[in-house]
């Protein structure tokens, strides 16, 4: 089990943990949000993944899935304070989000305790 989020640019697959289990994740598609699951994309991420992770059982996958990706027209995410000073945004990190989920939460909380907004953040500023 990899520690941390590992993602494999030739295959196009990105593998998380999730606890006990692995999160394999690839293929950005744009479709029809009603759309139901297409089990041959599913296989085609299962069989670009198999030859890089010995001892996984691709085949006994759970929790399959798909769906929306929240995507923005620059293809940054919106990461900080809005107009509201209530209010804060985390999302738009497209097929990205439940990898960068951790470091997203960590850096907004910061800014959220402190009032101060780490450089990190400064390109994702939602009001840009």
């Amino acid at each position: 089990m990899p520690s941390g989020p590992v993602y494999f640019p030739g295959q196009r697959v990105a593998c998380t943990p999730l606890g006990d289990r692995l999160r394999v994740a690839g293929m950005m598609e744009f479709r029809k949000p009603e759309a139901p699951l297409d089990a041959r994309r599913i296989s085609a991420i299962a069989e670009a993944a198999r030859p890089l992770l010995r001892g996984a059982d691709l085949d006994a996958r759970e929790d399959e899935w798909v769906g929306s990706r929240p995507c923005t027209t620059d293809g940054l995410p919106l990461i900080g304070a809005t107009r509201s000073p209530r209010v804060f945004a985390a999302g738009g990190h497209g097929m990205w989000g439940i990898t960068l989920g951790p470091a997203t939460g960590q850096l907004l909380a910061e800014t959220m305790v402190t009032g101060e907004r780490p450089a990190q953040l400064a390109p994702f500023d939602p009001l840009r």
